[in-house]
C-alpha cells in the first residue's frame, strides 16, 4: 500500500494542538480519472473507494471525524459541534468552523483555492474552499467574521495557510470575471493577472487574492504561509477540473482537500 503524501504547512504543523494538511492523489485506491487518492463524492467513483480513501486520510492524522460541505462556490460558513450524524456533510456552504477537538474539517477543491485557519488563543480551526466565484464573495473575510461571532476570534492572532491551487498561467478567465475582481481590487496588477489577451481575458491567480483578502481582513501578512504547487500543471500530484476537461472526461475528476484539526 503507497503511503499518503501531505503537504504539511510549516507554519502550522508545530502546534501540537493542531492536525493540518493539503492532500495529494497518492495513497489511495481509486482507479481511473479518480486515482488514487480520491475524497469526493460528487464526480462519480465508486463510494466503497472514497470511504476507504477518507478512512485512511482520518487515520493518518491521527484518527479525526473527517466533516465535509456540499459546497456551492458560496460565502455560506457552517458552524460544526459534532460529526453529523451518518452523512459526512454538515450542509451546504464552503466554509467549515469550530473549537471541538477531533472534528477534521475539510475544504475540498480541484483547482480552487484552499485555506486553513487557526486561532491558537481560542482556540478554534477553520476550512474554507475559495474559487474565483467564492473570492469574489469574499468567503475567507466571511469566515473570519463567524469566527469572531462564534468564538471571539481577533484576526490579528489567526495563522493562515493558503494551499496548491491552479496557477495564474494556466488560469484563463474572461473579461467578465476580470471585472469583478477589479470591483474588489481595483486596477489589477501583474501580481494577480498576467498580460491582458486580445478578448480581454488573462491569467488570474486567485490564491494571491485570497492572501489580500485575508491580510485586509486583519490577519498579520507574517502569518500567512502560501504553499504553491499547480493542480493543472502537476497531473501526478493533484486533481484538476480544467485538466480533466482538457483530457476529455469533463465533470469526471477526483478532489483533494486541505483539512484541518484540533487535536482529541
Amino acid at each position: 500500500m503507497s503511503e499518503l503524501h501531505l503537504i504539511e504547512p510549516e507554519s502550522l504543523r508545530a502546534d501540537a494542538r493542531l492536525a493540518a494538511a493539503f492532500t495529494t492523489r497518492t495513497g489511495g485506491v481509486s482507479s481511473g480519472p479518480f486515482e488514487s487518492l480520491n475524497l469526493s463524492w460528487s464526480r462519480g467513483d465508486d463510494k466503497a473507494c472514497v470511504e476507504e480513501n477518507r478512512a485512511r486520510l482520518a487515520n493518518a492524522l491521527g484518527d479525526v471525524e473527517l466533516v465535509f460541505a456540499n459546497q456551492v462556490h458560496g460565502r455560506t460558513v457552517l458552524k460544526v459541534d459534532a460529526r453529523p450524524v451518518g452523512i459526512w456533510s454538515a450542509g451546504e456552504g464552503d466554509a467549515l468552523m469550530t473549537d471541538r477537538p477531533g472534528l477534521g474539517l475539510c475544504a475540498q477543491t480541484a483547482d480552487c483555492t484552499p485555506i486553513l485557519l487557526f486561532d491558537p488563543e481560542r482556540p478554534a480551526v477553520a476550512a474554507i474552499h475559495s474559487g474565483w466565484r467564492g473570492t469574489v464573495q469574499q468567503i475567507a473575510a466571511a469566515t473570519l467574521e463567524a469566527m469572531a461571532a462564534a468564538y471571539a476570534t481577533r484576526p490579528e492572532q489567526v495563522r493562515a495557510a493558503i494551499g496548491p491551487s491552479i496557477s495564474k498561467v494556466n488560469y484563463r478567465v474572461g473579461p467578465e470575471v476580470l471585472e469583478q475582481f477589479e470591483a474588489l481590487f481595483g486596477k489589477l496588477d501583474e501580481g494577480l493577472i498576467g498580460p491582458r489577451d486580445d478578448e480581454g481575458g488573462a491569467g488570474l491567480d486567485v490564491a494571491e487574492a485570497c492572501r489580500r483578502q485575508l491580510i485586509h481582513a486583519g490577519i498579520p501578512e507574517t502569518q500567512i504561509e502560501m504553499i504553491r504547487g499547480c493542480t493543472f500543471a502537476e497531473r501526478a500530484q493533484f486533481f484538476s477540473s480544467r485538466r480533466a476537461a482538457l483530457d476529455g472526461h469533463a465533470g469526471q475528476f477526483g478532489g483533494q482537500v486541505g483539512v484541518i484539526a484540533l487535536r482529541p
